[in-house]
């Protein structure tokens, strides 16, 4: 019976100190939701007319599912003047990029010609989709998202991904202003290339998704076929106790399984949440909040959700960071590796170099630059790796691929509207070079440009005002 008590009492005591070693690092337990919703009470009725209906005979009968497409650009007998051309534009950012199975890199981002990004309707937005075939030293823009023609319509955050039959998707967001009388003002439409190996390929007719923001973050590839992605409703940001950071699992077939959603957490700003898949089954999702990254797990396959609060460590304060699970096992975070504090009402930006030592930040001050590769050993416990990518300039918004030899290849812009950059950059880089602190392998490259209008006679100049 001693035995046994005392057996008991070491269970305890190493319970108690696994409680305390959690706490520590992920701060105080966060609050769960445990109940899913109706996909259709979220998405809206994604459910398409007919084709004889007139919303599908453009350009008749205009509505929130009147279909969108794609216009090829840059193809022999093209006119040399037409309107998407490289030297009109003056901003741009928000890339993705993606690989094919034969090694074509394809990438997006979304531009204008007259001005910034402004939500939310995105008016004279255009996504731009471009492709390299010699492994991103050269690219070559081939495609536009331009829902202009309908009723003025406007792009923005669009994606790329690779779907578990190794197919790449392209998921076009498009906002028009009916008014408040069209449940699809914005909406994402989800395109599937043909041939991807093929610059100008066909693609496939567009999948209406849902009316909310599913296309800033790559779904997560679950080992059975299914999917799970990642929704926000960029609406409600700034409006307190909203749900709105949300995820919908999709079957082998894209059939709606769920959409869950994380509690109310009125710190969070445009969430941009990517889950990873850790050992145990278990998820895990970085989200984007006020003063640096925050995060959550479920314990369910993504039914439910607890949020913890702020990451221990700080990086990518209120913009955008990405999580992904590599072959090896290890976690790539790519990220702004930035902290900033506040003395005397006046913030500081700084870092933290390899001795553990303060560095303020003295050419550029700002959390969005020091673009940064992190390496996790231990399910996104710890980062104790990084490798600087970019610290030239306002630099955001990475997005990763992997190619089939272990190569990561990560894009982000510089300077959306900025004179001088609006610059898509992609590096090219492997586990090795961020255990080792900088590029070891021969192939790794870092900032080949893959758009930057300036050098191609536009971009934006002295005394335009966007």
């Amino acid at each position: 019976m001693q035995k046994q008590l005392e057996h008991i009492r070491r269970m305890a005591a190493t319970f108690i100190a696994c409680g305390l070693i959690t706490s520590w690092l992920f701060g105080a337990a966060g609050s769960l939701l445990a109940q899913t919703v109706d996909p259709e009470s979220v998405l809206g009725d994604t459910t398409m007319p007919s084709s004889d209906d007139v919303s599908q005979t453009f350009p008749y009968g205009i509505t929130g599912k009147t279909p969108p497409s794609l216009t090829k650009i840059n193809f022999q007998g093209q006119p040399p003047y037409h309107k998407h051309r490289i030297n009109l534009r003056l901003f741009q950012g928000c890339p993705q990029v993606e690989i094919s199975e034969g090694g074509r890199l394809w990438a997006t981002w979304f531009g204008s010609n007259v001005q910034a990004e402004r939500a939310p309707y995105h008016k004279d937005q255009f996504s731009v989709i471009s492709t390299s075939a010699d492994d991103g030293k050269t690219w070559k823009e081939v495609f536009v998202f331009d829902p202009s023609e309908l009723l003025g319509g406007g792009a923005s955050d669009p994606m790329l991904w690779k779907d578990p039959q190794g197919n790449i998707r392209f998921i076009g967001l498009r906002n028009i202003d009916f008014k408040g009388k069209d449940e699809f003002a914005t909406s994402a439409w989800e395109f599937t290339m043909v041939d991807p190996e093929n610059e100008h390929t066909a693609w496939t007719e567009p999948r209406l998704l849902g009316n909310k923001n599913i296309s800033v973050m790559k779904p997560l590839v679950f080992p059975d076929g299914t999917i799970m992605r990642s929704m926000d409703d960029f609406k409600l940001v700034g409006q307190p106790d909203k749900v709105r950071i949300r995820f919908l699992k999709e079957d082998v077939d894209g059939k709606p399984i769920f959409v869950s959603e994380f509690p109310v957490d009125n710190d969070a700003v445009f969430a941009e949440q990517m889950p990873i898949l850790r050992r145990d089954g278990s998820l895990f999702t970085f989200y984007r909040a006020r003063k640096g990254q925050k995060f959550a797990e479920s314990f369910d396959g993504g039914k439910s959700w607890k949020l913890g609060g702020y990451y221990p460590m700080q990086f990518s304060i209120n913009t955008k960071c990405i999580l992904k699970t590599l072959p090896s096992g290890r976690v790539l975070l790519v990220a702004n590796d930035v902290q900033m504090k506040e003395e005397s009402g006046k913030k500081e930006y700084y870092f933290t170099d390899e001795h553990g030592n303060e560095r303020e930040l003295t050419k550029h001050k700002t959390t969005r630059t020091r673009m940064t590769a992190f390496l996790s050993e231990d399910d996104g416990k710890t980062f104790p790796h990084r490798m600087l990518l970019c610290d030239d300039g306002q630099i955001s918004y990475p997005s990763a691929t992997l190619g089939k030899d272990g190569s990561i290849y990560i894009v982000y812009d510089q300077g959306r509207g900025v004179i001088g950059q609006h610059t898509i950059f992609l590096s090219k880089i492997t586990e090795q070079d961020i255990l080792s602190g900088k590029p070891v392998n021969k192939d790794s490259f870092l900032n080949n440009i893959v758009s930057r209008p300036g050098d191609q006679g536009g971009g934006r100049r002295e005394g335009d005002s966007i």
